[in-house]
């Protein structure tokens, strides 16, 4: 199991405990909790926190229908109850890990990947929450970099398999990069496999250069 160097920010993990985070982003956060201790760490905390201002509210009377009107307006069914993972920690697989194993089920292995652009893929995943968030699947082939760009919002990238390197550092299987509008790079990828990563957008990137903005039409990101 490789070292996790790469963590979520303090105000993004406040906003997952919290539960203000869009479908996209909580999927992403909640797959990389399932390896990273010291963000998990960090999110009980929070719930502990939550909890006690809870305590010292005023408890009101709930509806009989208050749950059934809930998911009416979520416009979703109730979630069905996930199985407990039987894989023991060594022998441990991200793409299994929940709840990302509920929107790929077969792994990654199974995946219908889409070429987007020379050594790069990628498969669109149904996130389509009560907020709005784009969630993907994006494979670069070894040596292949995504053009220059910076974020009109949010970018969460986790790494699920394989590595890439940017100005920000060497991001590896478990590693999270959490972005914002502050922030220009342009991931390569290395080593002898495809890097694959799970990725949630809140809003279109802003490529830096004129080969981002003419594919990007075309790539949807």
């Amino acid at each position: 199991m490789s070292m996790i160097r790469h963590h979520a920010t303090i105000e993004t993990l406040a906003a997952y405990s919290s539960g203000n985070l869009d479908e996209a982003r909580s999927v992403v956060v909640g797959t990389h909790l399932d390896r990273c201790a010291k963000c998990r760490e960090t999110v009980a905390d929070f719930d502990a926190i939550g909890g006690a201002c809870l305590d010292e509210i005023e408890p009101v009377a709930m509806k009989d229908d208050a749950l059934k009107t809930f998911w009416k307006i979520a416009d979703h069914t109730a979630p069905e109850e996930q199985a407990a993972s039987l894989h023991a920690d060594n022998d441990f697989r991200l793409e299994i890990a929940q709840p990302l194993n509920a929107y790929i089920k077969g792994g990654l292995d199974n995946v219908k990947w889409r070429p987007i652009a020379p050594g790069i893929s990628q498969c669109v995943l149904d996130a389509n929450g009560y907020r709005n968030g784009v969630m993907r699947l994006l494979r670069i082939a070894p040596g292949t970099g995504i053009p220059a760009h910076t974020h009109r919002g949010n970018e969460l990238t986790l790494v699920l398999r394989g590595a890439y390197s940017d100005t920000m550092g060497t991001f590896q299987e478990g590693d999270i990069a959490d972005l914002d509008g502050s922030h220009s790079h342009s991931p390569k990828a290395f080593g002898d496999q495809p890097c694959i990563c799970l990725i949630a957008t809140s809003a279109p990137l802003v490529f830096n250069n004129m080969v981002g903005k003419v594919i990007q039409p075309f790539i949807g990101m």
